[in-house]
Parts: C-alpha cells; sequence; structure tokens
C-alpha cells in the first residue's frame, strides 16, 4: 500500500468536518502572518527614523500590540480546532475499527494475537492524531502564509522572492521528504517492538501464578527488560533524526537570510528592499518550520494507519445476508461437513449427524480432535464444506439475530463484564426484569450466594473487581442460558474446569433445569457425557458410536 493511498483514506473521514478544517486553516494563515507583520511593522519603523520621517510611536506599538493580540487568539482558536478535529476523528475511527471487529466475528479473531489488537484500538489509532492534528492543516498553513510572504517580498524584487521560496520549499518539502525515506523503516520497527513488549506484558500478568510457582520471576524480568531496551533503541533513533533535522532547518533558515542580504548589497538594492528581504526571511519560516519534522513524525504514524487500513478492509470470514426469519427449533444437522483450518489438513472430514427436537445428544473425543471446532460451525463462524442446518435450512439463509435466538452457548469458561451481576446475567436478555434475573439465579443455584453480598445483584464484578471462583463464573452462565432461554442449548466443555464437587453440582443443575430442551453436550469428561441419551465418539474427523 503506498503513502498517497494511505493519505487518500485518511482524507476520507475529514470529509465530515471539513469546513471546520477549513476555518482552522485561516486562522493558522492569520497567525502566522500576525507574527510577521509585527516584524515588518517594527522594520518600517526603523526606516522612518532612518529617513527623519514623522514618525507617531503610539500608533506604531498600538498595531503591533493589536498583531499579537490577534496572534494570541487566533493562535488559540486554531490549536483548539485542530484538537476538536482530530479527536472527534480519532473516535469516528475508533468506531469504525469496532465496527470492523465486530463484522469480521470471533472466528477470525481467534487468529490475532491480543497485543495486536489492542495496539490496533489504543497505539495504532492515537498514532493518528499526528496526522489528523499537526499535519493536515499545517500544510496548507504553510502553504498559504508561504503564498502570501513570497508574493509580498516579489513586490519587492522577483529574485529575493524565488531565493526565499527556495529556502522555504527546502525545509518544508524536501528535508522531510529526505528524513522520511531515509528512515522510514523506523516507524515500522518501533511499533514491532511496542507490539511484541504490549504482548509480553499481557502474558506476564495472565500467568503470574505460573511465574511464582516456578520461580521465573527474575528470567521473565530480564526479557521484559531487555525488550524495554529494544523499544527505547528504536525511539533514540527517532529523537535523534528529528534533532539533527531541526538543527540543518535552523541553518538553512539563517544562510537564506544571509543570501538575501548579500545578493541585495551586491546588487545595490534600496535599504528598504534588503532590509525587508531580510527580516521577512528570518520571520516567516515558522509555518515551515511546523513542517520538517514531519517526515520523522509521520513515520509512525504511517506504519499504523496502513495497520488500521488492513484491518479494516479485511473481508469477513462470514456474512450474514440472509433473510429467514426462524422462531422456534424442530432440528439441526451436518451433513457430510468437511473443515480445515485455512487449508491445513481437515478437522472435520465427512461428518454427518442429525439432533432433534428435545434430544440430548453427547459427543466426546481427545483434545485437538475438533469438538468445539463442531460447536463454532454450528454457531456460524465458519462456513464448511457440505451441510449445517437448522430445520432443513442452510445456516446462510438465516438473519444473524435469528441463530442467536435459537442458539444458547455455554463454555468452559464463562467471561464477566466489569459490570454488576444482574447485568451480567442479563446479556441474553437486555430488557429482563430483576424477578426474571432473580428466577434464572435460583435455577443456576447461586442465588443464594448473590444475595449474602452487600449490594447483592448489584455488586459489580469482572475486570478488576471482585475475583469468582470457577464454579461462581460458570453458574452466572447458567443463570445467563436460562434468562436467554433458547430452545437449542451447545454446551461446550462446561466442566473442564470445575473440581469434582462443582462440576457434580453444575450437572445436577443441568440435569433437573434443562428437561424439555435441545442439548448438544461436548466433553472429553465421561460424566458429563453421561447427561446425554446418546453419545458420540469424534475421531479422525468423523463421528462414531461409543458402543462400537
Amino acid at each position: 500500500m503506498s503513502e498517497w493511498t494511505l493519505v487518500g483514506w485518511l482524507l476520507k473521514f475529514v470529509k465530515p468536518l471539513r469546513w471546520k478544517m477549513i476555518l482552522a486553516i485561516l486562522l493558522g494563515i492569520i497567525s502566522n502572518l500576525s507574527v510577521i507583520l509585527i516584524s515588518l511593522v517594527g522594520v518600517y519603523g526603523i526606516i522612518a527614523v532612518i529617513s527623519n520621517e514623522t514618525l507617531n510611536p503610539y500608533k506604531w506599538l498600538l498595531v503591533m500590540v493589536g498583531c499579537g493580540v490577534i496572534r494570541g487568539l487566533a493562535r488559540y482558536a486554531e490549536q483548539y480546532l485542530n484538537h476538536d478535529i482530530a479527536f472527534r476523528l480519532l473516535a469516528i475511527i475508533r468506531a469504525r475499527i469496532f465496527a470492523t471487529l465486530r463484522k469480521l466475528g470471533p472466528a477470525r479473531l481467534s487468529g490475532k494475537k491480543s497485543g495486536d489488537l489492542i495496539t490496533a484500538i489504543t497505539t495504532d489509532v492515537e498514532a493518528l492524531e499526528v496526522f489528523f492534528a499537526h499535519t493536515i492543516s499545517p500544510v496548507f498553513i504553510a502553504l498559504g502564509t508561504t503564498i502570501v510572504t513570497v508574493g509580498f517580498l516579489g513586490t519587492y524584487h522577483i529574485w529575493l522572492a524565488l531565493i526565499l521560496l527556495l529556502g522555504q520549499v527546502f525545509v518544508g518539502v524536501i528535508l522531510p521528504m529526505v528524513s522520511y525515506k531515509r528512515n522510514k523503516k523506523i516507524g515500522t520497527a518501533y511499533q514491532k517492538e511496542l507490539v511484541s513488549l504490549n504482548q509480553m506484558v499481557m502474558e506476564n500478568i495472565a500467568s503470574l501464578q505460573d511465574i511464582f510457582q516456578f520461580n521465573l520471576g527474575k528470567e521473565r524480568l530480564t526479557k521484559l527488560t531487555n525488550q524495554g531496551e529494544k523499544l527505547n533503541q528504536q525511539y533514540q533513533k527517532r529523537i535523534h533524526q528529528g534533532s539533527d533535522l531541526q538543527i540543518l532547518s535552523e541553518w538553512v533558515l539563517i544562510g537564506t537570510a544571509t543570501i538575501i542580504l548579500v545578493l541585495g548589497s551586491f546588487w545595490h538594492l534600496s535599504v528598504e528592499t534588503v532590509f525587508i528581504g531580510t527580516v521577512l526571511s528570518l520571520s516567516s519560516f515558522g509555518s515551515v518550520l511546523a513542517l520538517n519534522a514531519l517526515g520523522t513524525a509521520l513515520l509512525t504514524t504511517f506504519a499504523s494507519g496502513k495497520r488500521l487500513y488492513a484491518l479494516t478492509e479485511e473481508i469477513p470470514v462470514v456474512s450474514f445476508d440472509g433473510s429467514l426469519e426462524l422462531t422456534d427449533f424442530e432440528s439441526a444437522k451436518m451433513d457430510k461437513v468437511r473443515f480445515s483450518h485455512e487449508g491445513k489438513q481437515p478437522i472435520l472430514n465427512g461428518l454427518s449427524f442429525t439432533l432433534s427436537k428435545g434430544k440430548w445428544l453427547g459427543i466426546g473425543g481427545e483434545s485437538g480432535s475438533g469438538k468445539s471446532t463442531l460447536v463454532k460451525l454450528l454457531m456460524r463462524y465458519w462456513d464448511p464444506d457440505g451441510q449445517v442446518k437448522l430445520n432443513e435450512r442452510a445456516l446462510p439463509e438465516m438473519t444473524e439475530a435469528s441463530l442467536h435466538r435459537l442458539e444458547g452457548v455455554m463454555e468452559q469458561t464463562t467471561f464477566l463484564f466489569e459490570d454488576t451481576i444482574s447485568n451480567n446475567i442479563r446479556l441474553g436478555k437486555k430488557d429482563a426484569s430483576l424477578e426474571e434475573v432473580k428466577e434464572a439465579s435460583r435455577k443456576a443455584a447461586i442465588d443464594k450466594w448473590i444475595e449474602t453480598l452487600p449490594e447483592g445483584y448489584v455488586t459489580v464484578i469482572g475486570g478488576q473487581s471482585r475475583d469468582l471462583s470457577d464454579g461462581e463464573r460458570q453458574r452466572i452462565g447458567l443463570a445467563r442460558l436460562f434468562l436467554h432461554d433458547a430452545p437449542l442449548l451447545l454446551l461446550d466443555e462446561p466442566t473442564s474446569n470445575l473440581d469434582y464437587i462443582n462440576e457434580q453440582a453444575i450437572l445436577n443443575t443441568l440435569r433437573s433445569e434443562f428437561q424439555g430442551k435441545t442439548v448438544l453436550v461436548i466433553s472429553h469428561r465421561a460424566t458429563t457425557l453421561d447427561l446425554a441419551e446418546e453419545q458420540l465418539f469424534l475421531e479422525n474427523g468423523v463421528l462414531r458410536r461409543v458402543a462400537e
């Protein structure tokens, strides 16, 4: 992907705020011209004194103070508008990213490292602030200011104006381009090290128990320190590049003013022309100096932008374009289903089964045999070869909402959002009353535990809040399932993380409360599979009866 394509993609986000951006540019030009005018007013005053002209110092002072006030107000308004635009656009882009992640679905995201996603949503999006707040407006402000100042000097002497133009183009265009090309790899390398550091931090947090148990603290800390040093090295390269560029730009500014002064004197131009040209060259570089660091700053921004662009352009694994709305469940069926991940060895190879309404089917198998994949195909994470049907209708014919209404899922780990217990239980039925939540909790046999908490059902759990045991988490997951009240239940290793006592308690709840439901139980535990009236074993991608 080229940088110009990326710039075009980013500029599309600006369209809704284009008038505010134009106002920010105009204010920026006014701000820069006000600074330049202060110097020019001083020059004209000095020239008037030299020429023995009548001078009202209060008038000149009033003009200079007025320019200073205009400069301050215009600068503040321009900066305010630019950052307001930038942060509004970042919010829009974040919404676009989350919409993309939602569209890609869990199947596609399961193959991405969590560190990559965290970086994309946070650091990569934040990096775009440089483009929206410190690139678009400054570029047009520099362009407008250069046109005015060079045009003004051109009314005195065209060649001096061209020298000033060359100096400003060199600082504002050539230097940033050279810097960007020379250090193009820095942005990608810096972001790579940042992602690695994020990933390592998350892994260390998730594995703290193992780190303490196996005394890996020093080893993990050493690796974390080394990774931090790698990131610091990349950051130092960026800092050095920016410093070198700043020094060179200042020399160009001084050199341009010196050349104008020397040539003006050599060509025997008027004192006013030489004086105006020299002072104008010293005071008019502010807008282009704001651009000379863009070559370095945009390295990281463009690297981040390319990753975000690639993410937003990913094609979903499945697309819910169907219009069929099913309100009741009759049967689930897989017919000669064949599936593999990205062309690898098939996980399911000609698999077939039928699950009729009101029946319980248990499927066992070794770890890695594809049991969970089978459940995910019924949830339409992917579209395999063969047929996956509900009520004899292919899943792609159905709407996403219809599929979610028919299926209730409980996996080996229940995820809890940082919210109240009642809201965590309400996930499948947002408008459920507190009485419905309590009834679901009673069926899951967790109501008495909840009532012992000081804040009861409004107790905040998940995230950094109250820590729950695996058994408590699974019972909250069960309460969700009861409240959702779907006719087809998919239980994927619902007790694999539980000890014997909690396993038996959950199994007893399943036996007593799910009578009349259609249930597919996936487990490697015989005690869990005993819930089902029919049991099958998954091996080499096909199903066989346990009795065989």
